[in-house]
């Protein structure tokens, strides 16, 4: 059973509780809707999630006012620390980034067609931006929107679509203009069922359960003006960078959560399997980056950054790769069990995750510094 109480201070203690409170509570009373036995994703528990309004609780909590992130962020690390799945925790959190993206369009059509199933847990959105051999960087990505009398035609490829195979609905980048030689990309909303979409099954790529990944073929896939989600020719600026800054900040706390799920396997594989030295190495770690997670998502509340939200993104990722290199190194022989071994590959792949994004912040940062002098 989770301890309820075990939060860390802040100004949104309160809230923190009350969530987090709530969604451990609704684990701990039905453990059976974390269990997928078919690799299937737990709609049953999103199900159960938006009836107790804790789906979304940046649009609706329990006290009927929008929940900070830093309450969303140390919920976040509860939830991976008791059920040993940071891509449950993910897929929470993206879910709610996603539908706050849908619910500010301008479009009426959009949120009473796509948001009620989303909003009842019914179904999954999925962000589509990043293509084979180009990763997710703007220079290298081809799929195209062409206008038509209708709306647009999209032709292109994606891949490393979380949740793909689960999605309802897709939110995908696409260039729909050039201006100056600079790619101007635009999003759009479009069904899973739509005609030219077709889902392209991913090999090789087992982690982050209960989330799936896939790719997305678009051959002159039609989509009607009316699902163009924000301004035309800004949604790389708009929707996707914002988009991996909140998810790199959000997730630094579930990886927090996963370290001491981990911690707390290890300590019941075998007697002495860790020394006082290194449990104590290993949990300085961990409470570390629950810190540094928990006030990074704290300033997301505020319009001023007492330390650039970078830093704090650098800082957990290295001392998260830190700890799994340790917990590899104290592991290497050990017969492990599979929760053990899933928290590991997990805790592995979100360290490595945009490596070479958290590398440009790093000589981002020295360049900032230098030009100061």
């Amino acid at each position: 059973m989770i301890n309820t109480n075990d939060n860390l201070h802040g100004s949104s203690q309160a809230k923190s509780a009350s969530l987090s409170s709530a969604l451990t509570a609704l684990i701990n009373q039905q453990p059976e809707l974390l269990s997928t036995p078919d690799r299937s994703f737990p709609l049953g528990l999103w199900q159960r999630l938006a009836e107790k309004n804790i789906l979304t609780p940046r649009l609706s909590s329990l006290q009927h006012e929008a929940c900070s992130y830093a309450a969303i962020a140390d919920a976040a690390r509860l939830m991976t620390q008791y059920s040993g799945l940071p891509g449950l925790a993910m897929s929470w959190l993206m879910q709610q980034l996603l539908i706050e993206i849908i619910t500010r369009s301008d479009s009426l059509l959009i949120k009473e067609k796509y948001l009620p199933e989303l909003l009842a847990g019914k179904t999954l959105c999925a962000l589509s931006i990043s293509e084979p051999k180009a990763g997710a960087h703007p220079k290298y990505l081809t799929t195209r929107a062409d206008k038509t009398e209708a709306g647009y035609v999209l032709n292109g490829e994606k891949t490393y679509v979380t949740n793909g195979p689960n999605a309802g609905i897709f939110i995908i980048l696409a260039i729909s203009s050039v201006i100056n030689e600079r790619k101007q990309f635009t999003a759009f909303l479009v069904p899973a069922d739509s005609k030219g979409l077709s889902i392209k099954p991913m090999q090789g790529f087992d982690a982050l359960s209960p989330t799936t990944h896939c790719g997305l073929v678009l051959q002159n896939c039609e989509v009607p003006a009316s699902c163009v989600l924000g301004e035309i020719g800004s949604a790389f600026d708009s929707i996707s960078k914002p988009f991996r800054e909140l998810e790199d900040i959000l997730m630094l706390s579930p990886l927090a959560g996963a370290m001491q799920s981990l911690i707390d396997e290890l300590r019941q594989l075998k007697e002495g399997v860790l020394t006082h030295e290194q449990l104590g190495q290993l949990l300085a770690i961990s409470d570390s980056v629950a810190f540094i997670g928990l006030q990074a998502a704290a300033q997301l509340d505020k319009t001023d950054h007492d330390v650039s939200p970078a830093s704090l993104i650098i800082t957990g990722k290295l001392l998260t790769e830190k700890f799994i290199n340790k917990v590899k190194e104290l592991t290497t022989g050990l017969p492990l069990n599979e929760r053990i071994s899933s928290l590991i590959n997990d805790i592995d792949v979100l360290v490595n995750i945009a490596k070479s994004a958290n590398l440009a912040k790093q000589i981002t940062l020295a360049e900032q510094y230098l030009d100061k002098e």
